[in-house]
């Protein structure tokens, strides 16, 4: 605990090492998706927190789905639909909110990183 007059230690907000080209942020991808008409979104979705896993997607259309900008791969791991931040959303929650997306003819936004990539600074492993 802070004695009386004792400061708190500022905590950046911006890692030091954001310019690094292997920080994990320097991978964050945004695609959007044109909404189709058959209502449905054209790739599965796997993990969760009910499986102790992030969201990933896997079985991707590619030849059904339309990208306004970006695009996904296999297993790329979903961080992001819409702005709304879906660490710790359960694989059915995911599924209820990309179904609603496309039921209300929205474009879908997603926010999406590669699966198991593992950053160290250098090869002794540093922390960041």
């Amino acid at each position: 605990m802070l004695k009386s007059g004792q400061k708190r230690p500022n905590t950046p907000s911006v890692p030091k090492n954001l310019g690094d080209p292997q920080h994990w942020i320097q991978g964050l991808r945004e695609t959007v998706i044109t909404a189709t008409s058959d209502n449905i979104f054209h790739f599965k979705v796997g993990g969760g927190s009910d499986n102790g896993e992030f969201v990933y997607v896997y079985d991707i259309e590619e030849r059904s789905i339309k990208y306004v900008t970006g695009g996904i791969s296999e297993n790329d791991i979903l961080l992001e639909i819409q702005g709304h931040k879906i660490a710790g959303y359960t694989q059915r929650d995911v599924v209820a909110l990309l179904s609603h997306i496309v039921r209300t003819g929205n474009n879908i936004s997603l926010k999406t990183t590669k699966a198991g990539t593992v950053w160290t600074k250098k090869a002794n492993k540093q922390p960041f």
